[in-house]
């Protein structure tokens, strides 16, 4: 029997562990490429990387003061020493001769005989020029920053998968690294089906209600450094649907639909894929969101989201972010998630997971006033999900879990 004649509502970990099979199968969608560090930021390491040189490349000052050798130290007795150079950050220090010191500041590197470095508060300048030290006590090799402090030859620095931030071009730079080995960012087509759709800036006639999840896919896509083909819109007509399926899968590696996978009449996605290709998960144990599909069309991936906005953010955070991070190849970070103490109570338990648009303050959650799945500001208003599994009942104060619309560095 065909996957598509599966009846499906499947709970929550199994959708999941289907997806992240299905990911996997499919592997890095994305080819690689060379890009400047100066263009690296949000994209994704396609290699790791190793440091080919020590950072700093040289010990050096770590303060302004005076560099001299620990062995013409007089651990009792004064120490004068002359000045016999005077290095700052760029110069090539020469090797001190003995009792003698050199003027250095901070950055510079200090003579390969050297090994202290005196803050300039603990000295005192003679009427020769020559530097009376007043620190009491000294240790060899303070105040230096050895070669490799911060990077050693050969240390491995960064993973293949991790996305780029803009402390990492710094690192990158510091390495003397220019060009960066990434992956091509994943083209992800939307489609948004319905007869009863406007585009926003035209006038609403009986009826009709303004495309809404296009924008919001949009936006979320962007915010995962993905590159959006489209947005599609497709009539409630089986053939205008393929033939929009069709032209999708030949410019993107998945495609991400949004309605027209329930059971109505008008609901013509999941026999679109099916026309082509085949359904791996449909009809899910979650509210809301239960109409959501997994397939594939002309050997290209397609999640099926439902057509209602709050369905469609609630989807795509718990099942379609994880899979579109697989085939980018990016490192999959879980949202930020904590337990808090409800502040509202539910009627009944039912037979599905659910997530409430909620708010997370100083460990309570709080959840939008109206769930219905209709209702797309719930989304707008909360800053994650209050999850309520399966067969749970709550009752305020009763400590639950929250998920939060990031990562804990603030990432989708």
């Amino acid at each position: 029997m065909s996957l598509c004649d599966l009846p499906g509502l499947a709970p929550i970990p199994q959708a999941k562990q289907v997806l992240a099979d299905v990911a996997d199968n499919y592997g890095v969608l994305a080819d690689k490429e060379s890009v400047h560090i100066s263009q690296g930021l949000g994209r994704i390491l396609a290699a790791d990387i190793e440091s080919a040189i020590n950072v700093p490349g040289f010990d050096n000052s770590a303060m302004d003061g005076y560099a001299l050798k620990f062995s013409d130290w007089q651990q009792n007795g004064e120490n004068v020493f002359a000045v016999s150079q005077r290095i700052a950050a760029g110069d090539a220090p020469q090797l001190l001769a003995d009792k003698t010191c050199a003027r250095i500041f901070t950055g510079a590197a200090v003579p390969e005989n050297s090994d202290v470095v005196i803050m300039q508060e603990q000295t005192e300048v003679l009427e020769n020029g020559d530097i009376r030290f007043t620190a009491e006590n000294i240790k060899q090799n303070q105040n230096i920053r050895p070669a490799g402090q911060d990077i050693a030859i050969g240390q491995q620095v960064l993973e293949t998968g991790r996305r780029l931030r803009a402390e990492d071009l710094g690192v990158l730079a510091s390495m003397g690294i220019e060009q960066v080995e990434v992956y091509r960012k994943l083209k992800v087509a939307v489609i948004s089906s319905g007869d009863e759709l406007v585009e926003p800036g035209n006038p609403l006639s009986p009826g009709k209600i303004y495309n809404t999840n296009s924008y919001t896919l949009l936006g979320l896509l962007q915010r995962m450094e993905m590159e959006v083909v489209g947005p599609f819109f497709v009539e409630d007509d089986l053939t205008a649907t393929e033939q929009v399926l069709q032209k999708a899968s030949e410019q993107a590696d998945v495609i991400i639909t949004s309605g027209g996978v329930s059971v109505g009449e008008e609901d013509h996605i999941k026999a679109a894929i099916c026309s082509d290709g085949d359904i791996e998960l449909w009809k899910l144990a979650i509210k809301p969101g239960k109409p959501f599909a997994l397939g594939h069309f002309n050997k290209t991936p397609v999640l099926g989201l439902p057509g209602n906005p709050a369905a469609v953010v609630v989807t795509f955070y718990q099942l379609a972010r994880d899979f579109l991070h697989k085939v980018q190849g990016s490192e999959l970070k879980p949202l930020f998630s904590a337990k808090g103490k409800a502040n509202f109570s539910t009627k009944k338990s039912i037979g599905r997971t659910e997530f409430f648009r909620a708010r997370f303050n100083q460990g309570e959650i709080e959840i939008f006033n109206n769930q219905s799945s209709g209702v797309l500001s719930s989304s707008s208003w909360s800053d994650g999900f209050a999850c309520v599994p399966a067969g749970t009942q709550v009752a305020a104060g009763d400590e639950i879990e929250f998920v939060g619309f990031a990562t804990v560095d603030g990432q989708l």
